[in-house]
């Protein structure tokens, strides 16, 4: 008789990370001992279900933040019962396994300079979850995580497991590039001999760090007159940062799109992947790029930054932003020095495959009910 998990996050659909990585994950254990139950507000049961777990909604609560995520947490944990393990993405108050996927604290120190306020929904959750201990084990998605985790909130290292988020390596790979990349340019309207630049995310401009990736762009451009730059991300307010690429003269030469499903097809599209972000903890995107086979520039403070070796370091940046963005990002205007740097990135990215988090998310289930 297969042993059964409950897994907890209110939203469990779209292009978010977490929504990928539950599905992913659950996909994986379906062949184990394991049965995967998902207990969500949003819910894509029709991805569930494929994946071989089973959808359970929970009804959501209509009004305030803090209200909502309490009464998620009430009515999620409450239905969890009796299950063998319960797992939470960072929306129950108590659970064996917490996987913790912001460090909203960090974050907006780092992008505002000051404290996070009080009244912040997600950073009042966090302070419940973590300053009571209130979980078995925490999966943190890199060690720029469990470092803010452990210095912050006191959690011991012991508790603390790092798990890195995966790729799906049958669609971001090299081999799709000759057939995906000519149209797609074609469709974003570059032409042929173009370099060009881009960010791809799932949202949240600021904290991915647009502005500077359009200043910077600004600059490279007055040099380059062969660049152009892609942006593709769903913002609530996008109006900023399109008058922003107008104020600096570049909105004739800087293109923004939604992300698609096939997101993939983007990254065939660059020449080179620029992830600005001041504070990321991980970066799912900056693992899609180099497995593309892209060279990548990013920040020093992104979690998937770990993940680079070797030449690769030479553009990880202290401070992406400014003359620092600008000069790498011109540095790779040659064809030379992207090459190389393109060929290291797969053999970086294929040990984050999947199957890697969802075998060591096994081990963890298996270990946690032995003891």
């Amino acid at each position: 008789m297969k042993k059964r998990v409950a897994v907890a996050a209110r939203r469990v659909e779209g292009l978010s990370g977490a929504a990928r990585m539950i599905i992913e994950h659950a996909r994986r254990l379906a062949n184990s001992d394991w049965e995967v139950h998902v207990f969500a507000e949003k819910i894509d049961r029709k991805a569930l279900l494929e994946a071989g777990a089973v959808p359970h909604w929970v009804p959501a609560w209509p009004w305030g933040s803090w209200l909502k995520r309490r009464a998620f947490a009430a009515a999620a944990g409450g239905m969890a019962k009796g299950f063998d393990l319960v797992h939470g993405h960072g929306d129950l108050l108590d659970q064996d396994v917490l996987s913790l996927h912001n460090c909203v604290h960090a974050a907006h120190e780092t992008i505002y300079k000051s404290p996070l306020p009080a009244e912040d929904a997600v950073g009042r959750m966090h302070a419940l979850q973590l300053s009571g201990q209130r979980f078995r084990i925490l999966v943190a998605n890199s060690n720029l995580m469990k470092d803010d985790v452990t210095r912050r909130f006191g959690v011991s290292a012991e508790r603390v497991e790092v798990i890195y988020p995966g790729f799906d390596s049958c669609r971001f790979n090299l081999g799709g590039r000759g057939d995906v990349r000519a149209p797609m340019r074609a469709e974003l309207g570059v032409k042929t001999g173009e370099l060009l630049y881009g960010l791809v995310t799932s949202g949240d401009f600021e904290k991915r760090g647009l502005k500077a990736f359009l200043r910077a762009f600004a600059a490279v451009a007055q040099k380059l007159p062969e660049a152009r730059a892609l942006v593709v991300g769903k913002e609530s307010r996008p109006g900023p940062y399109r008058v922003l690429a107008r104020d600096l003269g570049i909105a004739n030469r800087v293109v923004f799109r939604e992300p698609i499903a096939d997101v993939q097809r983007f990254y065939h599209a660059l020449d080179v992947y620029v992830h600005p972000a001041r504070w990321e903890e991980f970066g799912m995107s900056v693992l899609e790029a180099l497995a593309c086979g892209l060279p990548v520039i990013t920040g020093a403070s992104v979690g998937a930054a770990e993940l680079f070796t070797g030449e690769l370091r030479s553009v990880v940046l202290a401070d992406p932003s400014g003359e620092a963005l600008i000069n790498a990002m011109i540095s790779l205007a040659d064809q030379t020095r992207r090459a190389r740097l393109s060929a290291l990135g797969p053999a970086v990215a294929l040990p984050c495959a999947w199957d890697r988090g969802a075998s060591a998310l096994l081990n963890l289930y298996e270990r946690l009910t032995a003891l």
